[in-house]
C-alpha cells in the first residue's frame, strides 16, 4: 500500500515520524512529508523528506499516486484540501486526519472499498491511540459487502444495489447470500445464507439465474440480485490471419451472452503461440486489460478430453483444435470447460471455468508462494 502521511506542527512531525517508521517495518511504501523546520530531528529516518508546497498541491499530487492519505493535523485543513480531489468512492484513496497529540485516528475517506477503516485501525495500534470509525455498518457490527467481495477479488454488478444491501441490514433488514462456488471464507456477518430475500447477494459468473440453478427457484418475483463476479473465466480462441479487434470483440460478446456469462469474469485469453503476435488478438486484449498467453501446438496436444477436433485445423496449426484447448491449458488443474467451440466470422472462441473456491486474496497469495 502506497502511504503518504503529512504533518504540520512539531507535536505532528514526531507523530508523522512513528507511523513511517513501523508502516516501513511492515512492508508498506510510506512517506512522511513534514515542515522544513522540523525536518533535522527525523533526518535518521528513512522516507521522511521536507514540504514546501502548499497542503492543496500536494493534496492534488497524492491524490494521483497514493493508495492512502494521512494528515496529522485539524480534520478542516485535509477536507478543504482533499474537496477539489474528490471522484468516486470506488477509486478515491484512503484519508485519515489524526490530532498532532495521536490520541485520535479519524477515518475520514473511502473507509470501505479505499480501506481507511482497517488503515485507521492500524494506525491507531501503532500510536495506541483510538479509532475512530463512523460507517453505519462498521458501528453496527455488519460486514460491508463491497469490502469483502474486495477481499475476495469479487466484481460487484452493480454499486446501486451494493448500497441497497448494505441499507437493509443497517435498518434491520435481512439479506439473502448464495453462492455457486465453495465457500473457504464464512458468510459477511449479517447476511443469511440458503435464505431467499427481497435482496439478495450471488457470487457468481451468471448474468442471470436459469432454471437448473437452485437460486432462480426459490427468489421472490420482485427480487433484487447483487452479484459478486469473480474473474475465473479463461476464454480461448482461434482466429485467421490477420482478424481484427472488432471481430474478436464480437465474437467474444456473443459467446458470452448466449451462454449467460458476465464478460466481467474473464481472467485471461488464451490461444496458440502462432497467435501471439496476432495484432487483433493482442489489441482486443490490451483494451480488456486480460493476460494474454499463448501455447505450442505440443503443448496444447496434452490436453485430453471430448473437444472439437478439425483435421483442417491440425493441418494449419499442428492440433486439432485451438480454442477449447488453449482455454483449459491456461484455466488449470481441475477446470471445466463451459461453453464448447463456436464459430463467428473467423474466429473460434471456447470458454474454461477455473477450479475456484470463495477466499481472501491474501490468503490464496499466501499459499501460492508456499
Amino acid at each position: 500500500m502506497r502511504i503518504s502521511i503529512i504533518s504540520f506542527t512539531k507535536g505532528g512531525s514526531v507523530v508523522c515520524g512513528k507511523l513511517v517508521k513501523r508502516f516501513r517495518e511492515l512492508g508498506e511504501n510510506c512517506g512522511g512529508y513534514v515542515q522544513k523546520r522540523f525536518l533535522n530531528e527525523l533526518q535518521e529516518l528513512p522516507g521522511i523528506c521536507a514540504v514546501e508546497e502548499p497542503v492543496g498541491v500536494w493534496s492534488g499530487r497524492m491524490f494521483a499516486d497514493a493508495d492512502a492519505l494521512i494528515y496529522i493535523g485539524a480534520a478542516g485543513i485535509a477536507v478543504r484540501a482533499i474537496a477539489p480531489y474528490l471522484k468516486d468512492k470506488m477509486t478515491d484513496p484512503a484519508v485519515l486526519v489524526i490530532d498532532e497529540q495521536g490520541q485520535f485516528v479519524i477515518s475520514l475517506l473511502s473507509g470501505h472499498v479505499g480501506g481507511a477503516n482497517r488503515l485507521a485501525a492500524r494506525a491507531a495500534e501503532i500510536l495506541g491511540a483510538v479509532p475512530v470509525i463512523t460507517t453505519a455498518s462498521d458501528v453496527r457490527g455488519l460486514s460491508a459487502v463491497d469490502v469483502w467481495a474486495k477481499d475476495c477479488g469479487l466484481i460487484l454488478s452493480d454499486r446501486v444495489l451494493a448500497k441497497r444491501a448494505a441499507a437493509e441490514l443497517v435498518n434491520g433488514g435481512a439479506v439473502g447470500f448464495y453462492s455457486d462456488y465453495p465457500m473457504e471464507e464464512p458468510v459477511p456477518e449479517g447476511y443469511m445464507r440458503g435464505q431467499m430475500c427481497p435482496v439478495q447477494v450471488w457470487v457468481t459468473v451468471r448474468r442471470a439465474p436459469d432454471a437448473d440453478r437452485m437460486l432462480s427457484m426459490f427468489l421472490p418475483e420482485d427480487a433484487q440480485i447483487l452479484r459478486l463476479i469473480p474473474k475465473i473465466l479463461v476464454v480461448g480462441i482461434g482466429c485467421r490471419r490477420k482478424i481484427t479487434e472488432k471481430q474478436v470483440e464480437q465474437a467474444v460478446c456473443k459467446v458470452m451472452q448466449e451462454h449467460n456469462l458476465d464478460e466481467r469474469a474473464a481472467g485471461m485469453i488464451a490461444s496458440i503461440d502462432l497467435k501471439r503476435n496476432e495484432e487483433g488478438l493482442c489489441a482486443y486484449a490490451k483494451r480488456q486489460k486480460l493476460p494474454f498467453c499463448t501455447w505450442s501446438a505440443e503443448e496444447l496436444e496434452t490436453v485430453r478430453g471430448d473437444l472439437s477436433e478439425s483435421e483442417f485445423v491440425r493441418t494449419i496449426t499442428g492440433t486439432g483444435n485451438v480454442c477449447e484447448r488453449a482455454a483449459l491449458l491456461a484455466a488449470g488443474p481441475g477446470a471445466r470447460l463451459l461453453v464448447r467451440k463456436h464459430a463467428y466470422d473467423g474466429v473460434t472462441v471456447a470458454v474454461a471455468e477455473r477450479d475456484y473456491r470463495v477466499a481472501r486474496q491474501d490468503k490464496t497469495e499466501t499459499a501460492a508462494k508456499e
